[in-house]
């Protein structure tokens, strides 16, 4: 197995195109179908950011640029097919800030912080990323009262997702599933 110096696995620039597509497949079906998963907490954002689970997989097995082309790709197709163009403004920041601070953790911290921790981190900038913009862009500073529940949610949901993409990434190495150029 080939692998970089930080731990991302060699494979050629078609293998890896092949893997973005199929990342960025996955994290589009993963959020239009939350959309439909109802969250037993009556405040608005509340969700349970399963995506997160494929910007994680792309934190540990591709490049920071490569995370990034997921993350955007992500929230413009979500946004345009869901949410609306206006919604962009929150789902990018929050999914690019925390992409952002997942790779910072996971490439120079993984010592300190596990896939679940990464995740919770994620999600807390995520939910803070998007209630910040969302204050600035109404002018309200009386959005920032959903900010506890916000990130006592991010908490819960991070554990999650962390949890599911530990499994996952625990698996794809076991596998060797990205061993072969």
């Amino acid at each position: 197995m080939s692998t970089f110096e930080d731990g991302r696995v060699y494979m050629s620039k078609y293998k890896r195109y092949g893997l973005i597509i199929i990342l960025v497949t996955n994290a589009i079906l993963i959020s239009f179908l939350e959309l439909f998963i109802p969250v037993p907490v009556p405040v608005p954002g509340v969700k349970l950011g399963l995506a997160n689970i494929i910007t994680l997989l792309a934190i540990v097995f591709l490049s920071f640029k490569d995370v990034m082309l997921i993350v955007t790709m992500r929230s413009l197709v979500i946004a345009v097919l869901t949410r609306g163009v206006m919604m962009l403004a929150f789902s990018l920041t929050g999914g690019i800030m925390s992409a952002i601070v997942m790779s910072i953790l996971y490439k120079k911290f993984s010592n300190y912080f596990s896939i679940k921790g990464i995740s919770i981190a994620g999600a807390i900038v995520h939910n803070t990323t998007q209630i910040v913009i969302a204050s600035l862009i109404l002018g309200q500073v009386v959005i920032l009262y959903y900010l506890p529940i916000l990130l006592v949610s991010a908490v819960i949901t991070g554990f999650i997702t962390g949890s599911i993409a530990e499994m996952a990434i625990t698996e794809i190495k076991k596998k060797g599933i990205f061993n072969h150029g």
